[in-house]
C-alpha cells in the first residue's frame, strides 16, 4: 500500500500524501498561513537500522547523515528549525523563547505565533509517541505526546500555551490501539482518567491490555473545547508500518526518529 492509501478515508479530505524533492510526507490542511507536515523514515541518507530519513541528532546514527537529513527537511519550510530536547514532560513554550534558552532545555511542545515566531519552524521527533498539532486564530502548537505526557496533561498544556483558543487538532502517525500493550497499572490509570473505553482487554489467554492513545488524546482535545469534527487522525500505526515509520516498540532503542514540522508560511 502507498502512503496515501494508508491514511484513514475519514481523514483524507484534510490530510494528503505528498513528495517534495524525494521526501514523502503527510501534509495536514490547516487554516490560514499555518502549515504542518509529518515525515516518514524515507528519503534520507542514513544507513542500516537508521535508514533513511532519521532526524534525531541524539541517536547513535552518523551525525553527518542526520545533519543532512535535517537540512533537507528544513528546506521544505524555508525557516530555521527549532528542535527542543524532548523529555516526555509537559513543558510547552514559544519557539522564539526556546531559541533564547540554554541548549538542551527540556521541552515537549513549541508554539508558533503569526508575528512573534516568524521565520522559525518547530520540529519534534517521534518513534511511536503521538505527534500533536493544535491550531488557533493567531498561533499553533506542536507537541510530543507520549503515554506519560498524555496522562500528565500535555494536551491541556499545549492548549493553554496558545494565545487564542484552539479550533483544530491533528493527531499524527503513532502507535495504535492494535499494538500499544501496557501493564495493568498503566491501563488502570488511563481508564481512570479517560474512561474504560480507551482500554482494550485481552479476550483470551494471558495477553496484556492495550491502550488507545488516539482515543485518550481525542478525549483530552474535546475537554479543551475542540469539537470532534475538528480532530483529524490518519490512524496510521507506526508499529504496524515500519516500512514507512520508525517504531521504538518494534525496533528497540537503536532506531531513528521521524518528525512533525509546524510553521507559519510567509505571505
Amino acid at each position: 500500500m502507498t502512503l496515501a492509501e494508508r491514511i484513514d478515508p475519514l481523514a483524507r479530505p484534510r490530510m494528503r500524501a505528498r513528495e517534495f524533492d524525494g521526501i514523502p510526507v503527510i501534509e495536514a490542511a490547516l487554516p490560514g498561513p499555518f502549515r504542518a507536515l509529518f515525515t516518514t523514515r524515507l528519503g534520507g541518507e542514513s544507513q542500516g537500522v537508521f535508514a533513511s530519513l532519521n532526524l534525531s541528532p541524539r541517536s547513535e546514527d552518523d551525525p553527518v547523515a542526520v545533519e543532512r537529513n535535517r537540512a533537507r527537511v528544513g528546506s521544505l519550510t524555508s525557516c530555521r528549525l527549532v528542535s527542543p530536547a524532548q523529555a516526555h514532560g509537559l513543558r510547552v513554550v514559544g519557539a522564539a523563547e526556546y531559541v533564547q534558552e540554554e541548549p538542551d532545555s527540556p521541552c515537549d511542545g513549541l508554539t508558533l505565533h503569526l508575528e512573534i515566531d516568524k521565520g522559525l519552524a518547530a520540529i519534534l521527533l517521534y518513534a511511536d509517541c503521538v505527534p500533536l498539532v493544535l491550531c488557533g486564530e493567531v498561533d499553533m502548537a506542536v507537541a510530543h505526546a507520549g503515554w506519560r505526557g498524555i496522562l500528565g496533561g500535555i494536551v491541556e498544556q499545549a492548549a493553554r500555551a496558545l494565545m487564542g483558543m484552539a479550533g483544530t487538532a491533528v493527531i499524527g502517525p503513532s502507535i495504535g490501539p492494535c499494538c500499544f500493550t501496557v501493564g495493568d497499572d498503566v491501563a488502570a490509570a488511563f481508564a481512570g482518567r479517560f474512561g474504560p473505553e480507551v482500554v482494550l482487554h485481552p479476550t483470551e489467554g494471558d495477553g496484556l491490555p492495550r491502550v488507545d492513545l488516539w482515543a485518550a488524546t481525542a478525549r483530552a482535545l474535546r475537554e479543551v473545547g475542540i469539537s470532534p469534527g475538528q480532530i483529524v487522525n490518519p490512524r496510521i500505526c507506526t508499529a504496524c508500518n515500519t516500512d514507512l515509520f520508525y517504531s521504538y516498540r518494534v525496533e528497540g532503542p537503536a532506531t531513528g526518529r521521524h518528525g512533525c514540522l509546524g510553521w507559519v508560511a510567509s505571505s
